[in-house]
């Protein structure tokens, strides 16, 4: 950013955004920088960050402990399979936006859960990689995560991943939307999914209720392998104690190369680090 730029933003008011004036991409860029290290309040609900649709700022408000641990464990079942299955693809949560470029204006979105694969990732220049500022590029696979309670707010993510996530020239072929919540004190979960079918060039929805989910769109896996778990979602969440392994288990060997550990954590670690992801030479 010049100095003069830097000048001219500086004098933006954060604790008094205006919701429904124009911004620049500057502007729009400065402010989520300087939210980096600090919080707003708008509409009373508390705001660090930003996205950018039309010139207009669309702020993200915190969300609930829980709901927060349902991203993060479905960025960790994605991020595993990254790994195990030597993808070298790229996982992102709500702090890694991309530029979806609807119909030739900037649209900065930040899905909850992103992943986009290693043949795109190559390809990226420095400017792609560090600002908005390069070509536009999307991932492929998204999730969303929400409650939904009524018919008004599952058109509003409709609305969303058809016209936004699946809009022309995006990269897209699957989107999920994972509902979970609590009504009257009992937990309940939906998962919803949008399509890309190129036979017909057209974005369809599913409802799936809840239980695990494939990533297959007409026999074609997206991501090959890959399975979101739903019952460790409810784990992730649960507030029972889970079946840990005690302290005190004997070494544990491993059938690959004999070495011993003590406890399934080391174990497991080992496993994953120098069997499961190690490349073969």
């Amino acid at each position: 950013m010049t100095n003069m730029s830097k000048v001219y933003c500086e004098k933006i008011d954060l604790e008094n955004i205006d919701l429904k004036k124009i911004y620049t991409f500057k502007e729009f860029e400065y402010i989520n920088n300087q939210l980096k290290t600090r919080t707003i309040q708008l509409n009373r609900k508390s705001v660090n960050l930003f996205e950018y649709k039309n010139g207009k700022l669309i702020p993200i408000p915190h969300v609930s402990n829980a709901r927060e641990t349902v991203v993060s464990e479905i960025n960790r079942q994605l991020g595993n399979w990254n790994l195990e299955t030597h993808q070298n693809g790229r996982v992102t949560s709500s702090q890694g936006g991309f530029d979806f470029n609807i119909e030739g204006t900037r649209t900065i979105q930040a899905p909850d859960v992103a992943f986009t694969p290693s043949q795109m990732t190559r390809k990226l220049d420095e400017l792609q990689n560090w600002s908005f500022q390069g070509q536009p590029f999307t991932p492929i696979f998204i999730v969303e995560v929400d409650f939904i309670e009524t018919e008004a707010q599952l058109q509003v993510f409709d609305d969303r991943f058809r016209n936004e996530f699946f809009a022309l020239g995006t990269s897209v072929e699957l989107g999920f939307l994972v509902s979970i919540g609590k009504d009257n004190n009992r937990l309940v979960g939906n998962i919803h999914s949008w399509r890309w079918c190129k036979n017909s060039n057209t974005v369809r929805h599913y409802e799936h209720g809840w239980r695990n989910m494939d990533t297959s769109v007409h026999d074609w896996q997206i991501l090959p392998g890959f399975i979101l778990d739903v019952e460790m979602i409810e784990e992730a969440i649960s507030q029972q104690d889970s079946d840990s392994s005690s302290p005190d288990d004997d070494d544990l060997k491993c059938p690959k190369c004999c070495n011993l550990f003590s406890g399934w954590h080391n174990f497991l670690k080992h496993c994953q680090k120098e069997h499961a992801l190690k490349r073969r030479t």
